[in-house]
């Protein structure tokens, strides 16, 4: 069963700045490697990465979002 929820989320100024933590990136960066030697991901490493990368997309939107808001009052 799929829920959805919603959350409301506070983004720094500048997203282009944003890095994931050196502990995050490091398992993110061998999970990347395992699969793309062929590999197989256990079902929690695939979720985790799909997860991840549903998040980081809602991320850069919403980022894209407020700067073409902005944008349109600078006038």
């Amino acid at each position: 069963m799929t829920q959805a929820i919603h959350l409301d989320l506070e983004l720094p100024g500048d997203l282009a700045w944003f890095r994931l933590p050196a502990g995050v990136n490091s398992r993110l960066t061998a999970l990347l490697d395992k699969q793309d030697s062929g590999q197989p991901l256990t079902r929690n490493e695939a979720e985790g990465l799909v997860d991840l990368a549903d998040t980081l997309t809602y991320l850069g939107l919403k980022a894209s979002a407020e700067r073409l808001v902005f944008c349109s009052t600078c006038n």
